[in-house]
């Protein structure tokens, strides 16, 4: 007499899961590395302060994935071979990407300038990227709205940067600094009563004279003035750029 009996023995290759590498990203999008080994891989969400979705889907080693909210999130790659199965983990932390905005430039007549950009997410600096001489920021390169003061006239270029932890955004404003237009309004002169003298400023540009009542054209360089008593002239010239000074 005799007997016998069989079993069915499946030997499955155990799988070695590699989850790549996580870090710091901009954004809500993170494209995943994993190395896949034996079996089916899939990758889920342990921890984290949002949901996530995997494009194509989440069995794709190199899915990416897109979270609804900023923050440190877990996302674990499970390979699964039979019975056989292995895990590993990343940490990817999304950071919001600022968005910079130095603000509008201008022309100025002199050396100081109010810079405007409108602060955002992460930290803020001014810097000085062209122009002919230095600049200097007030109270300091951080503050949004700082006035810049450079030694030299010319044309200026200033970048706001904002940096949130890994990511940042630039943008960049344009100021031309210029010089107030030289003018002078003559020597001082002595004449009898009732006389008149004509007045002579040098220049160029819009000249007004005041008192505008005791001259005959208050605005133009050289206009006969008669004053009833002793009086003072003023000048004011405006140049081309809109500058005025005077004399």
């Amino acid at each position: 007499c005799s007997n016998s009996s069989t079993i069915a023995v499946n030997f499955y290759q155990q799988p070695v899961a590699n989850a790549g590498t996580g870090g710091d990203n901009c954004g809500l999008r993170f494209n995943l590395l994993a190395t896949p080994s034996y079996g089916v891989g899939t990758w889920t969400i342990t921890s984290g302060p949002g949901n996530a979705t995997f494009s194509p889907d989440q069995n794709t080693p190199n899915a990416s994935v897109v979270v609804d909210a900023f923050g440190t999130y877990e996302l674990t790659w499970i390979e699964v071979n039979g019975t056989c199965s292995d895990q590993d983990s990343i940490v990817i932390t999304f950071f919001d990407v600022p968005s910079a905005n130095a603000g509008t430039g201008g022309e100025e007549c002199d050396m100081d300038f109010v810079l405007n950009a409108s602060p955002g997410d992460g930290t803020g600096t001014w810097t000085l990227t062209s122009g002919p001489g230095n600049a200097t920021f007030t109270p300091d390169q951080n503050q949004p709205d700082a006035t810049v003061t450079v030694d030299q006239y010319g044309t200026y270029d200033f970048v706001w940067t904002e940096v949130n932890v890994a990511c940042q955004s630039i943008d960049m404003v344009r100021v031309v600094f210029r010089a107030l237009p030289p003018v002078s309004a003559g020597r001082d002169t002595i004449i009898c009563k009732d006389e008149s003298v004509q007045l002579q400023a040098n220049g160029e540009g819009i000249f007004l004279w005041e008192p505008a009542a005791m001259v005959n054209d208050p605005n133009i360089s050289d206009p006969d003035a008669t004053p009833g008593s002793t009086t003072i002239f003023k000048v004011t010239l405006t140049d081309q750029y809109g500058c005025i000074n005077s004399a």
